[in-house]
């Protein structure tokens, strides 16, 4: 026989009686019992993040079942502002749909020193205002005044009063 004939009988033999997780640990690549490990931490990875969102959506639920239930109120804690009484710009530290959250803004606010005042919107959100102004540079100012503070997000913004999205 030939030496190529011998040389590939030999390698068929191995192959056939070794198998592919032989040749497969010898070139550093996962073997079959390594593939399925890492398919079974998979799976169960995927099965805790379903449990985690289903754990997530069920509070969810509850808690708008909850807010469906509670009586709608204004909050209490800022006076609503007519629209009179609305310079041009406002400067808006907070735009909340949930009252308790439009509450400790108010609250957080006052305790800073400042008079905040609620302006509801009519997509149902209700903004919380520090300043208002027909003053555009006035506005601004006090903006980066408020946020050089550090007692508000850095997303407050100014609300032009002219877009009328106020109620």
């Amino acid at each position: 026989m030939k030496p190529i004939r011998i040389f590939a009988l030999l390698l068929t033999a191995v192959l056939l009686f070794s198998g592919c997780d032989r040749i497969r640990s010898m070139m550093g690549k996962p073997t079959s019992s390594d593939l399925e490990r890492i398919r079974v931490e998979k799976e169960a990875q995927q099965k805790a993040e379903r449990d985690s969102i289903a754990r997530a959506e069920e509070a969810a639920a509850l808690e708008a079942q909850a807010a469906e239930a509670a009586p709608v109120k204004t909050p209490a804690m800022a006076p609503k502002v007519s629209t009179g009484n609305l310079h041009r710009y406002c400067v808006i530290v907070g735009s909340y749909v949930k009252e308790y959250n439009v509450k400790a803004m108010t609250a957080k606010m006052e305790k800073a020193g400042e008079q905040p005042f609620v302006i509801p919107f009519k997509t149902g959100f209700t903004g919380v205002a520090v300043y208002t102004t027909d003053n555009f540079r006035e506005a601004y100012r006090k903006l980066t005044q408020i946020i050089a503070t550090g007692t508000v997000p850095s997303d407050t913004w100014i609300y032009d009063t002219a877009w009328g999205r106020h109620k």
